[in-house]
Formats: structure tokens, sequence, C-alpha cells
């Protein structure tokens, strides 16, 4: 096959080479059960033309093939295949005529740099294991493809070994924890040992990962173009799969750096043929370009997983010539809460490329506001894929659905495709819609035995970036926002904000009879008060009443809370009601400040708003503890007042309730920093999962290039955190915003820092989205 469709050159074509692949030999390969044959099969999936098997200290991955190939062809002999044995061997013949395999091994050398020693198909696997015994892998752990080996032999004398066998040396993952690059800086050794290890005269490449993205001075493949002092040879550099399963996995799947498939990190090499002489001959040899480093990017991955894998419903292929139905699979992708879709692929995952991108694009545009009501967000973006112009459109979802066309159609992904929605699934998005705030007249309540007294939260809508209440009383109340809402309201509103940002699990706090639950009950004066709420069939929970009182309720209802006439009454909840806040009444104070404090202390900061309760700072006290600054507004809106250096044991559950901000549900935290053994150490918490690593890690342990790196890098800068550097919204903030992440700030009621590294901002929510939309950052 010729490389993106490019005619040979002189005899030669460029061919797809991945010489880092593991196989169920290696003991940490992610996926033990896949068979020699599916490997072959996704490397010809992937358009590779060589491939070598690079397991742990061990070519018993290639061995293993074979053997399966030779058992087969004896029972060929014998005439004693059954068919699908017969199939088997026929399809092993067709694919290694077409791809050449290598075999070859990843040796750990000495102080654990890694080394690949790739070798000729008709070398005798016994005398590369007889390599392997040299280099200082044991007899008994040969064929165990060991990630560890003790005592073996230091890096430059492995070098010359593999060399004098006659095998290619590959500096494995150069820039990676495992890479000789990195060996001599984790081991503090001279920058003569890391000369040697890099341009020592048997080693033909380097392997770096994250090819394009790493620039620090001695890890970056541009260090090594023989124009730097002391690094006189310019050296090959590649790149590698480092292949531990078939297809690429997400990163936050918690395997570690094992998430590359095959064929994911590929090399094009201008060869004559698919041998292992041209490779050599090549790699031997000053011609640096004849080898292409090609680029991808996680969008580029994506559509990778689209073409190879099955259909998903929230990701769509099209081709340009659909572009009159394509806002079909918009309304789809809506209707589920947001996916991707491509333009320029097919149904099959031929990458087919748009011939007009700009005209594409603004037809989808148009058709979308013809089309559909409400209208969704679109990103569309412009990538090169192999050669070819596709589009990348995200569709976001911003309102609840359904999402309804001209004609009254709704449109789902099922199956991977996109269909109309029917009865049930239309009930289903309506009800989704309930479980989000929406209302929705498919679940009206009618059959509910409504409590008489206290106050429902009907609706909720956001209009110019405020959120609106329709609230229930004995008369049905609109247009009802956060600041005017009062008593019982107020509290209403703030229970329901709870619970839409996250900061509350109704479910795991209700106690339920029926249909019927018990959120809370609290006491009132002489009164007992209740939180109630009501569940549809489904389950969801379609009612929630606020400051019910006893007297006027059904038989259900009165039920339900004689069964529950034992459990505790909690105290009367405090909301911003009263003319003064529940705590220091004797402190005035003049009015909130209009303008920032100074910028070179405090940076730009802001007071966030809940109904009339407003935070301005938290400030570091260490005598004291934390103090808060804090500002009340009248019942009208106006005439300020601020309330500064709060003790902590003064504040009301009210304002405890206005500090607390749950974390975002995408980042990652530094949850814990301490100093062994002269250098830091550190402890993460995956905040989409979580997961809290169970040891300390060093940052020279920390693979290059990933969120986990640069959290603990940014760490050590924030620490102690630099208030002139962040921008403030109460006692949350923001800091080093990104195209498509953003690290976040919390300072919780004890006055702690809380850091959330890499966030996306497409998955904010509540609080933290609101922050970025007060500093127009959305």
């Amino acid at each position: 096959m010729t490389t993106n469709g490019e005619a040979p050159r002189n005899g030669k074509r460029w061919m797809r080479v991945d010489l880092h692949i593991h196989t169920p030999a290696s003991e940490d390969y992610a996926e033990p059960t896949i068979g020699y044959l599916q490997i072959l099969q996704e490397a010809e999936r992937r358009q590779l033309d060589i491939i070598a098997f690079t397991d742990h200290n061990t070519v018993h991955g290639y061995e293993q093939m074979g053997r399966e190939i030779e058992f087969l062809e004896a029972l060929e002999r014998g005439r004693r295949t059954t068919e699908d044995e017969q199939q088997q061997l026929a399809e092993y013949r067709r694919l290694l005529a077409k791809i050449t395999v290598l075999p070859g091994f990843e040796f750990t050398s000495h102080f654990g740099a890694h080394i690949l020693g790739v070798f000729a198909p008709d070398r005798p696997l016994s005398l590369i294991e007889a390599t392997l015994l040299q280099l200082g892998v044991p007899a008994d752990e040969l064929k165990k493809g060991r990630t560890s080996i003790a005592n073996t032999r230091h890096v430059t004398e492995a070098y010359d070994l593999i060399a004098h066998a006659g095998g290619l040396v590959i500096a494995a993952h150069a820039n990676g924890s495992n890479g000789v690059i990195s060996e001599t800086l984790r081991m503090g050794t001279s920058g003569q040992a890391r000369v040697a290890a890099t341009q020592h005269a048997a080693l033909n490449a380097l392997e770096f990962i994250n090819f394009y993205t790493d620039h620090e001075k001695f890890t970056s493949p541009g260090f090594y173009n023989g124009r730097t002092e002391h690094y006189h040879r310019r050296m090959f550099c590649i790149q590698g799969s480092d292949a531990h399963r078939l297809r690429r996995q997400s990163e936050s799947n918690g395997e570690g750096w094992h998430y590359h498939g095959i064929g994911d990190r590929y090399n094009e090499l201008l060869l004559p043929d698919a041998t292992f002489q041209s490779l050599r001959n090549l790699l031997t040899s000053q011609d640096f370009d004849r080898l292409r480093v090609p680029k991808r990017d996680q969008k580029q991955w994506e559509i990778d997983t689209l073409r190879v894998g099955p259909p998903t419903d929230r990701q769509a292929l099209q081709l340009e010539d659909q572009a009159a139905t394509l806002w079909r699979d918009v309304a789809a992708l809506a209707n589920i809460g947001g996916g991707t879709l491509i333009i320029g692929c097919g149904p099959d995952g031929a990458a087919i490329g748009v011939s007009r991108p700009d005209q594409t694009s603004e037809a989808l545009r148009q058709t979308i506001q013809e089309q559909l009501t409400p209208q969704p967000y679109l990103t569309l973006e412009l990538l090169n894929y192999d050669g070819r112009d596709l589009i990348r459109v995200e569709v976001k979802a911003p309102d609840a659905p359904p999402y309804v066309a001209r004609d009254g159609t709704i449109y789902i992904r099922r199956d991977g495709q996109t269909q109309p929605a029917d009865r049930g699934e239309i009930i289903q998005l309506c009800r989704r819609a309930i479980a989000d705030g929406t209302a929705t007249e498919l679940d009206n309540g009618q059959d509910l035995d409504m409590p008489r007294s206290g106050v429902e939260i009907v609706s909720a809508q956001k209009r110019g970036g405020q959120w609106f209440y329709e609230v229930r009383d004995l008369r049905t109340t609109a247009g009802v926002t956060r600041d005017r809402a009062q008593g019982l309201w107020s509290y209403a509103i703030g229970r329901y904000e709870d619970l839409r940002e996250g900061r509350v699990d109704v479910q795991s706090q209700v106690k339920w009879r029926g249909r019927l639950g018990l959120w809370r009950s609290y006491r009132q004066g002489n009164r007992v008060k209740y939180d109630l709420v009501h569940r549809d069939a489904n389950g969801v929970i379609d009612h929630l009443f606020f400051g019910v009182s006893d007297w006027g309720l059904g038989e259900g209802w009165q039920n339900l809370l004689g069964e529950r006439a034992e459990e505790s009454v909690e105290q009367e909840p405090r909301a911003f009601s009263e003319d003064e806040p529940q705590f220091a009444p004797e402190l005035e104070a003049p009015e909130l400040p209009v303008e920032a404090p100074d910028d070179e202390i405090w940076g730009e900061r802001r007071p966030r708003w809940r109904g009339r309760g407003g935070i301005w700072r938290i400030k570091h006290n260490d005598s004291s503890g934390p103090t808060f600054d804090l500002a009340m507004k009248g019942k009208e809106g106006e005439d300020l007042r601020e309330f500064p250096d709060v003790l902590r044991e003064k504040l009301t559950d009210a304002w405890l309730s206005l500090i607390r901000v749950p974390r975002p549900r995408t980042g990652i935290e530094v949850v814990r920093m301490a100093e062994e053994d002269g250098e830091p150490r550190f402890i993460f918490c995956n905040l989409r999962t979580g997961e809290v690593s169970n040891v300390p890690w060093r940052l020279q342990d920390i693979e290059e290039g990933t969120v986990r790196q640069y959290a603990a890098r940014m760490a050590l800068k924030d620490t102690p955190l630099v208030e002139s550097q962040v921008r403030w919204w109460g006692n949350i903030g923001y800091t080093r915003p990104m195209r498509s992440q953003v690290d976040l700030i919390y300072r919780d009621e004890d006055g702690q820092d809380h850091i959330y590294y890499a966030a996306r901002r497409d998955e904010l929510a509540g609080e933290w989205h609101a922050l970025l939309e007060e500093y127009g950052e959305v």
C-alpha cells in the first residue's frame, strides 16, 4: 500500500512502520485473551507494512505465533484441519504476505531504562534468547515477559550486545519514565552519561513519546539534530505505539500509559521494500528525509476509533453529500445530551474527505436554524486527517430535550444510527427533562394528592444568565428570581439550587413510602415543617414540596409522616430572610466596595451572591483560624451592608451552604504533597472517578505530557498560592485559562485551598460554569 495514495519515488514508497508492539506474552498486556491473528488483522486495518513484536525481556510472543502456524500447517499436511482451522491458516498466510513481522524484545537495563532490540525474521529465536541471556535475563525468566529484571546489563553494554547480535538498537520511549534520557535525569548522572546514552555508535534510533508536544531541553526530538554542543551525531528520532492492547482506550480509564493500540503512533519510512534489510539500511544511513513522523492529536485519535470501532450513539460519521440531512444527526445528538459528528467519513469508516468545507459548514448552520427548536450549540473545526479535510462538529445541548424538527419529528440515536423517536423514547426524553429540573406537560401530577400548604418549585428557566423560578404557593407565582425571593420561597429556591447543582443527594436522604417521600423535617417555632417529594411510576422525582405543615395533608402523606414520627427533627433552617444575618449583629461596616481590592494583593475579586447573602473572600489567620468577609442586601436589593472578619463559629447553616461549593466533575487535584528524601511526593485525586492514588508519586516517575504531570508541576508552583494570579468570585476562582481547560480554586470554610487542575471547560456546571460566565470566559 502507498501511504496517503502517494506515488512511488525512485523505486521506493512510503511505508507505515510500528516497531513497538506488545503481545499477550508480556505480563502487563491489557488484553491477555487476544490472539496473534487478531493482532495481525488490526495491523492490516491500521495499514501497517512493517511491525515488530517487542515483548518485555522475551521473544515468546513471536515464538507462540510461529508455533500456532506450524501446528495448523502440520494438521494441513495430515489433512486433519477443520474448516475453521483451514480458514485461520489461510488468513495467517494472507496477512503475513502483506505485513512484515519482525522478532524483537524490550529489554530492561540495570537501572530500569528500556531498550528495543529488533531482528531479521530469519534469525533463529534461540540466538535471540542467547542475546537476552548475555544481557542478564535469567534462563527461567526467558518465557515470562517480566517488566522488571534485576542485575541486568547497563545501557551502553546492552547497545553493544544487541548490535553485535545483528539487531537494530532503539532507545524505547527515551523521554518517558523508563527511557534512557529520563534515567540520566533521574539518577542525577553527569551530562557525559546522557551523551553516551543518546550518541552511542551502536544506537540506531531514539523513540519519543509526546513527539510534538515535549519542548524541554533534553527530552524533545529537536535537541538531537546534530547541531547541539556535545551532541554532534544527528539521530533518527521516531515514535512507537508501545501497544499493550488492540485498539486505543481513553486515558481516563485508570490504566496508566497502557492505553495505546496497534498503529496509534506509527512512522512513515521511504523504503524500496518491506524487509528488515531495507529498514536497517535506512537507520544506519544519513537519509533523514526518508523518515516522517505523523502528528496525531486527540481529535484524530477520536476519528481513528470511530473508523475502526463499532458505531456509537454519541458519535456519528457522515459523507459530504448528505449535507441536506446532517441537521438530523445534530438533533439526535442534542437529544441525548451532546456528541460529535464527523463529516467526510462514510458509515463504513472510509475517510473520503470534504471538497467544499466552507459551503458545507454554512449549509449545516443554516438548516439547523431553519429546522430545529431549540437551537443546540455547535463548534465546527476543520481537521486534516491522512491528507483529507474532515469537519468535526461538536454538539452541545444547553437546553433540556426534546429538540424538535419543524415538522414535529424528534430524532434520537439508536444502535449507532439516527432514527425518529417512538412514543416511549419521547416520553423518556421528557422524563429526563423533569429530572434535570425542567417542567413538561407529559407528567402533570394529576393523580397526586397535593399538599395544601408550603411551596413547590414548578419550573426553573435561565434567561440572560439569571435563573427564574415558577413557585406554586396557594396560587401560582411566576418569574421569581433568587434575589427577590423571601422567607419560605427563599428557603425553597435555595434547597432546589442545592439539588440542581449536586450539593445534596436527595435520593439517599429521602425516606420512601411507595411514591411518596419525606426528605427533611424541621422545627419552626412551635410547629414541625416538612420537605416532601413525589416520584413517578419510573422512579423519577417529579415534585418537590418545601415547608409543608401536617394540616390538610391527605391520607397517604399522613401515613408516611406517622411512620417517621420518631425520627429526629432538625432545627429551623436559616435562610437569608432576616433583616440582619445571624452573626455579629453589632457590626456596622461601610458599604461593599464597588471596585476590587488592590490587584497586587488579591487579584481581581468580585462577590458571589446567593439570594440576599454574599461572600467577598475568606482570609487566612493563623491565630484565630479563617475569617470571612460577608455582605447582605436589603429586601429590595438595596442597602448593601458588609460584615468583615466574621469568625467561623459565628456562621449559620445558610452561610455555610453559600460557602460550600461541590468540586467539579473533571480535572485532577493534588490532595497531598510532602517531601521525602529531599524530593517532593504527590498524592492525586481523579475528580472524574473519585479515585485517589494509593502510593505517592515522584515527579520523575510520572509519564511526560500527562495531566498528572501537569498537576504536579503546577502544584509546586502554586505552593503557596499567589492570590494576585487568581480571578476570584467569592471563595472560588480560576487561573491559567486554556482553550479547552482551566485551573480552578476553591477555598473551603476551614480556609484550605483546593486546586483542580486541567478541568475541562465544556463539562463545568453550577457555580464553576457561572464563575467563567462572570468573567466572560464562556
